[in-house]
């Protein structure tokens, strides 16, 4: 082989070692988040433009030699990254961990919010490789979509499948002793309303409501939404009837108030049946089948009324308990 040969040779390794080069920093360019790479002294070897943005580095921090990966927790530390506490201990703890060398993925919020995915592997060779990527839309996405599931979207109350799941954790502690109530409320009236006005103001009658519920009952219990003009109200913990029926009362006369709303004033009611445990059943069907069975008793009878399950003769709410 001749010397062209060779030094064509040693040009085309050149080449090619440029061009895995070149496309090692395309990928590392568009990578979308933050790469930092530490070698076996854990000093910083990379840390991509996408990083330095992402965790708010100052230029200067790179600009004269490499930081070490203490130096980098310790930065973070002292600007509260981590959280309170000592900073030499945070640090310590930080480094001790690095040198198990054990892959991890976890996620951290930065004290601006945001979200981020921080996934670690340990190199062959020494130092670590670890990318950080932005998942705050992600999860602020994933949280609206677990509330569409749980609440209603109109009224912001619980909807259907939380109620169950709530009133399911009420029976059991029931089964240990509690006792608990279960109002199903129809709004009277509600049908002319959006007839006469139009579903937004039904829609907008109806948080109205929702929020009015919620004034009436305390925290531990839950007003839902259950569909139309139909709420479900779940008392837990109550002594007794009475309780249940103070609750009714306090409701039915807060919607037999007017309602306010822009230039429109409505004036519509409500009437509330109710079933309790243990004494009306141990299952979500069949508390929330004769609350409603109650109710419809009241409907029959007259409006602005509530009945508990199994009552003679509808009781008229027609004041507000102190």
């Amino acid at each position: 082989m001749g010397f062209v040969e060779i030094n064509q040779d040693k040009d085309a390794e050149i080449a090619g070692l440029r061009s895995r080069l070149r496309m090692l920093e395309a990928v590392i360019d568009h990578f979308p988040g933050g790469i930092l790479l530490t070698g076996r002294d854990l000093r910083v070897v990379l840390c991509n433009a996408q990083q330095r943005e992402l965790l708010e580095f100052p230029e200067e921090m790179f600009t004269v030699g490499s930081p070490s990966l203490g130096e980098l927790f310790r930065f973070n530390a002292l600007r509260g990254e981590y959280g309170p506490g000592d900073i030499n201990s945070i640090v310590a703890g930080k480094l001790e961990q690095v040198s198990r060398r054990i892959p991890h993925v976890f996620e951290r919020t930065r004290p601006n919010g945001t979200v981020l995915e921080v996934r670690g592997s340990p190199l062959p060779e020494g130092g670590f490789v670890t990318t950080y990527l932005d998942v705050t839309e992600q999860r602020r996405n994933q949280a609206l979509i677990a509330k569409l599931a749980q609440y209603d979207m109109l009224t912001g109350l619980p909807n259907r499948n939380l109620l169950l799941e709530r009133l399911e954790q009420a029976l059991a502690r029931v089964r240990r002793g509690e006792e608990i109530a279960v109002h199903f409320l129809d709004l009277d009236r509600f049908k002319a309303v959006n007839d006469s006005y139009g579903h937004e103001a039904g829609d907008k009658l109806l948080k109205a409501a929702g929020e009015r519920l919620l004034t009436c009952v305390r925290e531990t219990d839950t007003v839902a939404r259950f569909g139309g003009d139909e709420f479900v109200v779940l008392q837990t913990n109550i002594g007794d009837a009475q309780d249940a029926e103070i609750i009714a009362r306090r409701m039915i006369a807060a919607m037999s108030q007017t309602f306010e709303l822009g230039v429109h004033r409505f004036d519509i009611g409500a009437s509330a049946g109710i079933a309790l445990a243990p004494g009306h059943g141990l299952t979500s069907d069949e508390l929330l089948s004769r609350a409603d069975q109650a109710l419809y008793a009241c409907k029959r009878s007259g409006r602005g009324r509530h009945r508990v399950y199994g009552q003679e003769g509808p009781v008229v709410s027609t004041s507000v308990p102190d």
